[in-house]
């Protein structure tokens, strides 16, 4: 039902297109000499009257909304000759109401997500994008009232994203009437210098032209998305063979050690590639553990480290005691903005997921320093970060002002596995493994027990787990929300239908996740274990969990 809603939804656009298209060509062909040869004064002295000479000016006020070309600072110039000062000023704010109510509906009607697209690929488009979602309303009244941002376009975008209507009203008059104002009481002097017959020429040419390219730009994105209907916003890994990055605070507790041990298994298991791992703590021995558990499972992979403001310096519950059992140190390990650059200017375009289980930090710093390439390189984001719909979590309280960074800087998708969604998934070990395991030893150490079992909620594993295998029996996403955070690390989502930020929600029981994923975990206790029973019949992917009512 929903994907024939779809296509009659697109099929209805493309037909409004196409009349709207069909009838402005038709008009400009019909009425070319006309518009040529159009003069605002002498259309004012041929009325037959004063109302029919100021219904003249508003139609050319509707008609500017519609071809974006008629010169304003013409008509405001043309309208306070015809008339005394203060109905000039009057009649051309009217004009201007009528003009920027015209185009916010057109805006409408094109769509959103037709507009923000081309807003991105232009000059500032992003600035406009971004004032906009922070709602920065003084920022909107700057746009209006400097002369540089065409007030069509302006208002095309405002209407597409949907602002209220009312204060984007107020706000348009109150940038636009100052120089509305300082033009009607100019002389005729400037009149003679617009050279108006070229502009319209040029326009009757460029219009057509444009419109045609609006339907089939339509047509071709409307057959695409009937294409993907039903597709998810994230490709698992399993499906797209995207590399990945994994990025962790590794050492404030033992889930970090559970997600390397389930990433790395996954990894082999899809044929994965894992490009490197960075550390984000300040913590010295926090990227020797890194060293530790990727000499285990055998990766021989780069490391990355912050080196930068301090973050979770003292957190080394289990760090030091293993580099010091396996007597492993990290060698040759890069500064974070520098490992990130490394790895991405080698990657194609869109080929990477970060995979993201502490404080956002490294992930800020690469964007601020190599924003074109981070963006261009990663096709998505992966987090253990947050509390949803909203509140406050470990990860982004270290960083709320890198979180703000990624959450706003980030041009593609990111997906949030929130606090709530781990807290209470236990998982670890149940008993002493049979090999030598640093995952296990993470374990015990953080649990500060001697004995198994050593269980601890599953925040960083689900993360990973999501970010290889998708939904699948056991998580859905939320609709699209848009995340901010202030400083005091609190996170807000808000439901955003332009956004691309998600957050993942339970389908299945935390019990028959836990199940899975500890069936994973069984494979770090000895890397010859792939034929264990238990392991085998636990992770099935064809295998059924129990759900949610």
């Amino acid at each position: 039902m929903k994907e024939k809603l779809l296509r009659s939804s697109h099929a209805m656009g493309l037909a409004v297109r196409i009349i709207v298209s069909v009838l402005i060509i038709a008009v400009i062909i019909w009425k070319y000499d006309e518009f040529k040869n159009i003069d605002i004064r002498a259309l004012i002295e041929a009325s037959s009257g004063v109302f029919a000479a100021v219904a003249a000016i508003l139609g050319i006020y509707l008609l500017k909304s519609l071809v974006f070309v008629v010169p304003a600072s013409l008509i405001y110039i043309a309208v306070g000759l015809a008339f005394p000062t203060h109905w000039a000023i009057l009649i051309n704010a009217v004009g201007i109401l009528i003009e920027v109510s015209a185009t916010y509906l057109f805006g409408l009607i094109m769509g959103g997500p037709y507009v923000i697209n081309k807003l991105k690929k232009i000059k500032y488009g992003d600035k406009i994008l971004e004032l906009h979602g922070k709602n920065k309303l003084s920022a909107i009244f700057a746009i209006r009232a400097l002369p540089v941002f065409p007030i069509d376009i302006v208002s095309l975008f405002l209407g597409a994203v949907r602002m209220r209507f009312l204060p984007y009203i107020l706000l348009s008059l109150g940038g636009i009437l100052p120089r509305v104002i300082l033009f009607t009481i100019l002389g005729d002097g400037l009149y003679d210098y617009v050279p108006m017959q070229q502009l319209v020429g040029i326009a009757a040419i460029l219009l057509p032209i444009a419109l045609v390219i609006w339907v089939v730009r339509y047509a071709m994105k409307s057959k695409k998305k009937e294409d993907e209907y039903g597709k998810p916003p994230f490709e698992p890994l399993k499906d797209s063979k995207r590399s990945v990055i994994f990025d962790t605070d590794i050492g404030p507790d033992c889930d970090d050690a559970g997600a390397f041990a389930v990433m790395a298994h996954m990894a082999e298991k899809h044929g994965i590639k894992i490009l490197g791992a960075a550390n984000c703590t300040s913590n010295p021995y926090g990227t020797d553990a890194l060293a530790v558990l990727s000499e285990h499972f055998g990766l021989d992979i780069p490391l990355g480290e912050h080196k930068g403001y301090e973050i979770l310096k003292d957190s080394d519950k289990y760090n030091k005691p293993l580099a010091k059992k396996y007597d492993i140190k990290a060698k040759n390990a890069s500064l974070a903005a520098d490992f990130y650059k490394k790895l991405l200017s080698k990657a194609d375009d869109d080929s990477v997921t970060v995979i993201s289980v502490g404080p956002l930090t490294n992930l800020a710093e690469i964007l601020e320093k190599e924003p074109k390439l981070f963006n261009s390189k990663v096709n998505s984001i992966v987090a253990m970060a947050g509390k949803f719909p909203s509140g406050k979590e470990f990860n982004i309280e270290c960083d709320p002002k890198a979180a703000t960074t990624v959450f706003e800087g980030f041009k593609n998708v990111i997906v949030c596995s929130g606090f709530e969604i781990g807290h209470g998934m236990m998982t670890g070990f149940s008993e002493v493994p049979e090999n030598d395991s640093p995952v296990y030893d993470c374990y015990k150490e953080y649990l500060e027990k001697k004995e198994p079992p050593m269980l601890r909620d599953s925040w960083d594993l689900t993360a990973v787990h999501y970010a290889f295998e998708g939904c699948g029996d056991y998580y859905s996403l939320s609709k699209p929300v848009k995340i901010t955070v202030d400083s005091e690390g609190m996170l807000t989502s808000v439901k955003d239908k332009y956004s691309n930020r998600y957050y993942l929600k339970l389908k299945a029981k935390k019990s028959g996740i836990a199940e899975y994923l500890n069936a994973v975990l069984a494979q770090s206790r000895a890397v010859d274990n792939t034929d264990s029973e238990m392991y085998n019949d636990a992770i099935k992917t064809d295998r059924k969990v129990e759900q949610y009512e």
